[in-house]
């Protein structure tokens, strides 16, 4: 399973931007007017200070294609009171670059934009950071760098590939111009996120140990998203014999750094993996491990869920029942209009084409 299913996230924020951009055409004076009422009111004193604030965010999951937080903790706590009050940030961030402050402003767009993401707003994620980042002289930073990893993952989100494989290439650009570790490690990841989306799994493998070889010595969940795409890319590359071993690791680091909801999508790759070597009582303990956990609220897992549940039949010779539970997920997936992400519809197709075999 792809790390935080884009294409339901997708049509959420699809929908919520269609709306919000209907408000804004039938009432685009109002809109500005309190902008600019809104940035008059901002002081460079208060800009600086919520720059200042900005330094203090702390984001469990750096990577962020998931939520960035562990929900309920101190720290997440800090970072959803400034969700609720992230157009001040973006407010100061604006009367910087006004000012004269070009590296104030990407500074705060850096530090700030996953507030978007936390509140799941990516459209308006978006437009913050197009108002900084194409705005000034673009001076290469580690601070531009980050902050254009943030809108490559955006875009991601939103299914705008090729916008995402731009601001990913622009953030490599900006990383290397200043060798900086932790903005190098995320900017190849955003290419090896988009390599894979775009089928090119040997690219994205390669891409994945680069990420991996800067997230070494920095904190370890910097290179979370780095190991899970290795496993990832490696997996639909065939050799699972290593997709296993480095699912594994990245099982266990998942743990360490307590991200639950990435826990239950490596046992049900794991048990994916499994599947591939034969070993259809390993992957039923994989999967059945990941249900415990909770992970089958939303269609699309509830989906999987019959998936895994006919590869289970599957590996046990049960052929009728294999191909009843595929046809109940992909019913699940076409009534609630989503598409599966490319690994499992790689998953989907091989089931089916064994099944039509046998």
């Amino acid at each position: 399973m792809f790390l935080s299913l884009p294409e339901d996230l997708d049509r959420n924020f699809a929908s919520s931007s269609r709306i919000n951009e209907s408000g804004r055409k039938n009432d685009s004076r109002v809109t500005h007017l309190g902008v600019a009422n809104t940035l008059l009111e901002m002081s460079d004193e208060k800009a600086r200070r919520l720059l200042a604030l900005s330094r203090e965010l702390h984001w469990a999951f750096p990577s962020s294609q998931g939520t960035p937080i562990v929900k309920g903790d101190l720290t997440s706590q800090q970072v959803e009171h400034a969700v609720r009050e992230r157009e001040s940030y973006a407010n100061a961030a604006r009367v910087l670059l006004d000012n004269g402050d070009e590296e104030g402003a990407v500074e705060i767009a850096s530090n700030a934009w996953r507030l978007w993401r936390v509140a799941r707003d990516v459209a308006g994620g978006r437009a913050f950071l197009a108002t900084i980042l194409d705005e000034g002289e673009k001076k290469s930073s580690r601070t531009r760098s980050l902050a254009l990893y943030g809108d490559a993952l955006l875009a991601f989100l939103q299914g705008k590939i090729e916008e995402s494989r731009q601001r990913s290439q622009a953030a490599l650009d900006a990383a290397l111009a200043v060798n900086d570790p932790e903005a190098l490690t995320l900017s190849y990841l955003a290419l090896s996120r988009v390599a894979f989306e775009d089928g090119d799994y040997t690219q994205s493998l390669s891409l994945a140990v680069k990420a991996r070889e800067f997230a070494r010595n920095q904190d370890p969940a910097l290179g979370q998203a780095p190991l899970f795409l290795h496993a990832s890319a490696t997996r639909m590359t065939g050799d699972y014999d290593q997709a296993a071993a480095l699912f594994e690791q990245s099982l266990a680091l998942n743990r360490k750094i307590n991200d639950q909801g990435m826990v239950g999508a490596e046992l049900q790759n794991l048990g994916l993996v499994e599947i591939h070597r034969g070993n259809t009582d390993a992957a039923e303990r994989y999967f059945a491990e990941s249900e415990r956990l909770g992970c089958t609220d939303d269609p699309y897992n509830t989906a999987m869920a019959s998936l895994y549940g006919a590869f289970i039949a599957f590996g046990r010779g049960n052929k009728n029942e294999s191909r009843t539970l595929l046809q109940r997920a992909q019913a699940i997936l076409k009534e609630a209009k989503m598409n599966a992400g490319p690994d499992d519809q790689f998953e989907i197709n091989w089931l089916s084409v064994h099944l039509e075999s046998n």
